[in-house]
């Protein structure tokens, strides 16, 4: 006997008045597969199955890409324990087999392991622990430099006056911007003058003690140049101290080298970020870091073969229009460039979606993600922990993948109404049970994908082991 859910209406999308119908018959399966919705091909990582086709549910935006899937952004909600760790975890895992790259944002810690809950998975996909941040540094902490030559430009600029604005909890205006700009050159070439890479406490240094040609070349005294750059250096010893004070909120994680000894090219990295306080500017701040050090690092173009674009042959397609494309590469192989994709997991995503200026920082990441071969994930438990600024909207709607499990009746309301889904989901999601989700694909509505685990699995993606017996819940693999 298998407990079934809601049978929908005939067309996933469409509004109807009557309730749908209700069976608890596996043999009445058979009604459903005239009026399932269409499946996603055979191409892609296994989620489970479709319960009212009973079919396998495969599911991959790279190979869904462009049939009714416009982009591969994806968002996962639901109450507590309901299976969203779990489901994204055993996805990214089997994404890895089809040469995937990972990178994780690790925000959840699991206290009986003193650690956060994707580092096992991680540690035995790759053997490497995770790169983990803690405030004041210590021993197998880790650093990223906001001012490593590896953020160029005006990307750098942008972050660290990001920086700045959310330590200060207000936009700078046109005069400490154009200081704080005028700062950062400064302390580029003081650093490169003692043959180092600049730190945040050189951007500091250099508001107060601005040049003069610098002033005239912005028609301002030097003591008004000081006055426009004064706050911003304020914040940053604030956050990441100086010479008299080593109590910053960021020490030990922005201010000093970058310290990552990790090879980014890996199947998984996880960044463990347990340790810093959630909700706090140090997590805020710590991400939009994180966030653009990928962006220039992480997300440089690469073919699935490991060879840079420059490295493939340009093939003319349109002699007249002299239009081409990358073609084979012989070192290597490679018969056609092939852009490698990558996939972005954000746990506990509402300190970035729920922060304008983290997630206006990260929409070139969400708008580009399909030149960028990348699909983000954000796990959140309700919209309703997310405000309703005009940044969250335009990241909620580059999510082309919505996935959500189990929420409490005002919770499955306001998710249905923020999302503009039919009027009947609302009382389906509420009936859902553990490890049942609703899928909205596209335009597809897949009412009940139940998500299946092996017993290996179990133990590396569960995260809800201190509430529950395993070896009672353990599937039977056999």
């Amino acid at each position: 006997m298998t407990d079934l859910l809601d049978l929908a209406p005939l067309t996933p999308m469409h509004q109807t008045v009557r309730r749908p119908l209700h069976t608890e018959t596996t043999t009445s399966q058979a009604l459903y597969l005239p009026i399932a919705p269409p499946t996603l091909g055979t191409a892609g990582a296994v989620i489970g199955r479709e319960l009212y086709s009973g079919k396998a549910f495969i599911y991959c935006p790279f190979s869904a890409f462009g049939d009714g899937l416009p982009g591969g952004n994806m968002i996962v909600m639901g109450d507590t324990g309901r299976g969203k760790s779990a489901l994204t975890k055993t996805y990214t895992a089997r994404q890895i087999r089809l040469g995937r790259k990972i990178i994780v944002l690790d925000t959840k810690e699991q206290k009986e392991r003193e650690e956060g809950e994707w580092a096992a998975l991680g540690r035995s996909l790759t053997g490497r622990a995770p790169v983990k941040f803690t405030p004041g540094g210590g021993r197998g902490s880790s650093c990223i430099n906001p001012m490593d030559p590896t953020i160029t430009g005006k990307r750098q600029v942008e972050l660290i006056r990001t920086i700045v604005e959310l330590g200060l909890g207000k936009p700078l205006d046109e005069f400490a911007g154009s200081a704080l700009r005028i700062a950062i050159r400064r302390a580029h070439q003081r650093a490169g003058e003692e043959s180092r890479a600049p730190v945040l406490a050189d951007v500091a240094a250099a508001l107060r003690a601005p040049e003069e040609s610098d002033a005239r070349a912005k028609e301002r005294t030097r003591q008004e140049l000081l006055g426009d750059g004064l706050e911003a250096s304020y914040v940053l010893d604030r956050l990441c101290g100086n010479d008299q004070d080593s109590t910053g909120d960021l020490i030990g994680m922005l201010d000093g080298p970058t310290s990552l000894d990790i090879d980014l090219d890996g199947d998984m990295v996880v960044f463990d970020l347990t340790k810093v306080p959630s909700g706090g500017v140090a997590m805020t701040i710590l991400v939009a870091v994180i966030s653009i050090f990928l962006e220039e690092v992480w997300l440089r173009p690469m073919c699935e073969c490991g060879a840079e674009p420059a490295q493939h042959q340009r093939v003319t397609v349109d002699a007249a229009s002299g239009a081409w494309e990358l073609g084979a590469n012989e070192k290597t192989g490679c018969r056609r460039y092939t852009q490698r994709k990558r996939i972005l997991v954000c746990e506990e995503a509402w300190h970035i979606l729920g922060t304008p200026q983290l997630a206006a920082l990260l929409e070139k990441f969400l708008k580009f993600a399909r030149g960028y071969g990348l699909s983000c994930i954000f796990i959140v438990h309700h919209l309703s922990d997310i405000d309703d600024s005009a940044e969250t909207q335009a990241a909620l709607k580059m999510a082309d993948t919505i996935i959500i499990y189990s929420m409490k009746k005002s919770e499955a309301e306001d998710t249905v109404a923020r999302l503009g889904l039919p009027a009947w989901t609302a009382e389906h999601i509420m009936r859902l049970r553990r490890g049942v989700a609703l899928w909205k694909v596209g335009e597809v509505i897949y009412p009940g994908v139940q998500h299946l685990l092996t017993e290996t699995e179990q133990h590396l993606c569960f995260s809800s082991g201190s509430m529950t017996d395993l070896s009672s819940a353990a599937p039977d693999t056999e």
